[in-house]
C-alpha cells in the first residue's frame, strides 16, 4: 500500500507541529523572561555597587581638599584607592579635565549627569561611551571640580550575552526534543488507527471476517469494540443477502426449468392451432393469433430467465472457437429476414477474425439490430472495425434516441423505457443478457445517444487467437484489419 505525502493536513505532522509550537512558545516565554529578569537583577546590582563605590571615593575627594594643581594626583589616587576597576574624569568649570584612560575626557560625562551634579547631588546614569557600556556616578564636593567616575560593564554585558546564548540554545534544543516526543508519541496514538483504516479496507475489499483487538480500557479499545460490533452486523446482513439472493436464483432457475416442459407442449399446440386457423370464425382466429404469440413470449422470457440464472451462478457455458465477426453480424441479420433494413456495405479485403462462442455473439447481434428495429427507425447500420487487440461492433439507428434520464439504465434486468408500450414484445432482459456475454468475452457493451443521432450500442471484443485460459491471461492480438458492413 503506498504511503501519502508528508502533509501538515495529516495527523501524525499536525501532533508533532503542535509539540514544537507548545515547547517553542514555552522555551521562548520561559527564555525571555528569564534573560530579562537576570539582566536588570546584574545591572541594579552592578549600579548598587558603583554608587556605593562612587560615594566613598567622592566622600575622600571632598576630604582631601586639594588645590587646582592636585586635582590631577587627586584623581590618580582615588583610581589607586577604589576596590573595583573603573576611571576618573574630574571637569573644571572652565572646562578643562583630567582623566585616567586616554579614551574618555570631558566630552563623554553623559549630558544626563549635569543637571544633579550641579546641584550638588550625586547622580548616576548607565550610558554607553564609545561604544562601551558604563555606569556613570557623578559628583561636585564643595570648592572642587565635578568628578565622574565611569565602571565599565563590559564583563557584565559578556555574561547576560553567555547567558541569552545558552538561553537559545537551551530552547532550540527543547523544540527538537518535543518534536522527537511528539513523533514517538504521534507514532503510538496513530497506530491503532492505521489498524482501523486497514481493517475497514478489508471490510471494503470483501473479507468480512476482519475484526480488531479489542486491548485495554482506553477510547481506541472502544472503537475497536464498537468497530467489531459494525463489521459483525455487516457479515451477517451481507450474508443474509446473499443467502437471499442464491434463494431468489434458485427459485427463478427451478420455475423456469419447470416450466419448459409445459410451454414447450403449449407452443407445440398453439403452433398446431395455428395452422388450422383458417377453419375458425373471426373471434377464434383472433383468439389463436393471441395465443400463438404469447406462448411464443412466454416461452423467451423462460429461456432469458434460465439464461440469467445460469450467468449469475457463473455456469454459462462458452464454446470457443475462430469467428469470423463480419460474417457473423451477416449471417445474423440475413437470417432473421432484416436484409432490407440494415445497410450491409462491403467488407474491406481480408477478415475479422476472433475465438469467441458463435452462438453468444450472434445472441448479441441479434439483440442489438432487433431492439434498433423495433425502438429506433431503419435503415440500421452496422460498423465492424478492429485495431490491434479489440473488435468493435458498433450498431446505430435512425430513431429519436433514447432519453438521458433512461440512457443509464437501458441496461438494467426488467427495465422498460415504456412500460406501457403497446405490442411491445421484450421483457426487459434482452440487453442485460447481451451486456453479460460480452462480459463473459472479456469486453463490454455500451450505449450513447446524442441528440438527433438515435441510439448507438457499440460492442467491444478482445481480439484472441486462441481460447483464453480459466486464469484470464490477456488476449493474443494479430494484425488490425477494418470492415464495415
Amino acid at each position: 500500500m503506498s504511503r501519502r505525502p508528508f502533509s501538515v493536513s495529516r495527523l501524525r505532522p499536525r501532533l508533532v507541529a503542535t509539540f514544537a509550537l507548545v515547547a517553542a512558545v514555552t522555551s521562548a516565554g520561559v527564555a525571555v523572561t528569564s534573560y530579562y529578569i537576570t539582566r536588570e537583577a546584574v545591572l541594579r546590582r552592578a549600579e548598587s555597587n558603583a554608587r556605593t563605590e562612587g560615594q566613598a571615593l567622592l566622600a575622600d575627594a571632598a576630604a582631601a581638599l586639594p588645590t587646582r594643581a592636585q586635582v590631577a594626583d587627586l584623581v590618580q589616587r582615588l583610581k589607586a584607592r577604589g576596590g573595583a576597576e573603573f576611571d576618573v574624569v574630574a571637569v573644571a568649570g572652565d572646562g578643562t579635565f583630567e582623566t585616567t584612560s586616554i579614551s574618555l575626557s570631558g566630552g563623554a560625562v553623559p549630558p544626563a549627569l549635569a543637571g544633579p551634579v550641579d546641584a550638588g547631588r550625586v547622580g548616576l546614569v548607565r550610558a554607553s561611551v564609545a561604544g562601551e557600556p558604563y555606569v556613570v556616578v557623578g559628583g561636585r564636593p564643595a570648592g572642587l571640580p565635578a568628578f565622574y567616575l565611569f565602571f565599565p560593564l563590559r564583563d557584565v554585558a559578556d555574561d547576560l550575552n553567555v547567558l541569552r546564548n545558552v538561553l537559545a540554545a537551551a530552547g532550540v534544543a527543547a523544540v527538537l526534543l518535543s518534536a522527537v516526543v511528539g513523533a514517538l508519541a504521534a507514532r503510538g496514538l496513530l497506530r491503532p488507527l492505521r489498524e482501523t483504516r486497514t481493517a475497514a479496507h478489508r471490510l471494503e475489499v470483501g473479507l468480512l471476517g476482519t475484526r480488531l483487538p479489542e486491548v485495554g480500557r482506553d477510547e481506541f479499545a472502544d472503537l475497536g469494540h464498537a468497530f467489531n460490533r459494525m463489521a459483525e452486523a455487516l457479515e451477517a446482513s451481507i450474508g443474509d443477502l446473499r443467502n437471499l439472493e442464491a434463494s431468489h436464483r434458485r427459485f427463478v432457475a427451478d420455475v423456469s426449468h419447470e416450466l419448459r416442459t409445459p410451454l414447450t407442449a403449449l407452443t407445440t399446440a398453439a403452433d398446431v392451432l395455428e395452422a388450422h386457423a383458417a377453419g375458425l370464425d373471426d373471434a377464434g382466429s383472433r383468439a389463436a393469433r393471441l395465443l400463438v404469440r404469447e406462448s411464443h413470449r412466454l416461452a423467451t422470457l423462460v429461456e432469458d430467465l434460465m439464461e440469467i440464472s445460469r450467468l449469475d451462478a457463473g455456469a454459462a457455458p462458452m464454446s470457443w472457437e475462430p469467428v469470423d465477426v463480419v460474417a457473423l453480424v451477416a449471417s445474423a441479420v440475413g437470417t432473421r429476414g432484416w436484409g432490407g433494413q440494415v445497410h450491409l456495405g462491403a467488407a474491406a479485403a481480408g477478415g475479422v477474425t476472433t475465438v469467441a462462442d458463435p452462438r453468444r455473439l450472434d445472441a448479441i447481434v441479434a439483440n442489438l439490430v432487433g431492439n434498433a428495429l423495433e425502438h429506433g427507425s431503419p435503415p440500421v447500420r452496422v460498423l465492424v472495425t478492429a485495431t490491434e487487440g479489440d473488435i468493435v461492433v458498433v450498431v446505430n439507428d435512425a430513431g429519436p434516441g433514447i432519453a438521458p434520464d433512461h440512457l443509464e439504465r437501458v441496461f438494467d434486468r426488467f427495465y422498460k423505457a415504456d412500460p406501457a408500450r403497446p405490442g411491445g414484445r421484450g421483457s426487459g432482459l434482452g440487453l442485460a443478457i447481451a451486456r453479460e456475454n460480452a462480459r463473459l468475452h472479456g469486453g463490454d457493451l455500451t450505449v450513447a445517444s446524442p441528440p438527433g443521432s438515435g441510439a448507438t450500442f457499440t460492442l467491444r471484443l478482445p481480439r484472441r487467437v486462441a481460447e483464453p485460459l480459466p486464469a484470464g491471461d490477456a488476449a493474443v492480438t494479430t494484425a488490425s484489419h477494418d470492415r464495415v458492413l
